[in-house]
C-alpha cells in the first residue's frame, strides 16, 4: 500500500476507532512506526518470541528514529513465518515525537493468515498521555503460510 493511501486509511480508521475520551484531546498525526520481524520460525505452538526492528518516520522531520524489541505472541500459532511487517500511525499532542519517545510497552490482540503472502491486523494498546499509536495496525507477510490468533506484546527500546 502506498504511503499516502496508508496514511489516509489509517487516519480514517483511527478517527472511527479511538475512544471518545482520547479523541477529545488535541492529538495530531506525527508519523508512521514500521516494525519488521525477519527471523524465520516454524510453529505449531502456543507462544513465540521473535526480535524486531522498528523505524519511526516523523511526518514533518526527515530524521528517523530506530527502535529494537521482541515481539511476543501468546495463542495459537500454526505454520511457517518468514518476513513480517507491521505498521501503525503515531499521534501526539504536538504532532511531534521527541527522540526516543516511543520507547515503552505495548500490547493487544493479533489475527493473521498467510499463504505465500498474507495480511493481519493488530489491535493495540499502549502509549502515554501525550502519545498514542493507532489502535489498529496492519500487517503484511511474505514467504510464509500460517494462521495465528492470540495476544501480542512488545517493548521498544530506543537505539538511535
Amino acid at each position: 500500500m502506498r504511503h499516502s493511501t496508508w496514511t489516509a486509511f489509517s487516519t480514517l480508521l483511527a478517527a472511527v476507532t479511538l475512544p471518545a475520551a482520547t479523541m477529545a484531546q488535541p492529538f495530531e498525526f506525527a508519523g508512521t512506526l514500521t516494525c519488521r520481524v525477519t527471523t524465520p520460525d516454524a510453529a505449531f505452538h502456543f507462544g513465540s518470541a521473535r526480535p524486531m526492528t522498528c523505524e519511526f518516520q516523523q511526518d514533518r522531520y526527515p530524521r528517523r528514529q530506530i527502535y529494537r524489541g521482541t515481539l511476543k505472541k501468546y495463542g495459537i500459532e500454526w505454520g511457517v513465518f518468514d518476513r513480517t511487517e507491521m505498521r501503525w500511525n503515531v499521534y501526539s499532542n504536538s504532532g511531534r515525537v521527541r527522540r526516543g519517545g516511543l520507547a515503552g510497552s505495548y500490547g493487544g490482540y493479533t489475527v493473521e493468515a498467510a499463504l505465500g503472502e498474507g495480511v493481519g491486523a493488530n489491535v493495540l494498546q499502549g502509549g502515554s498521555d501525550d502519545l498514542i499509536l493507532s489502535p489498529i495496525g496492519l500487517q503484511t507477510q511474505t514467504g510464509s503460510f500460517n494462521i495465528t490468533t492470540g495476544v501480542m506484546r512488545f517493548r521498544l527500546r530506543f537505539v538511535r
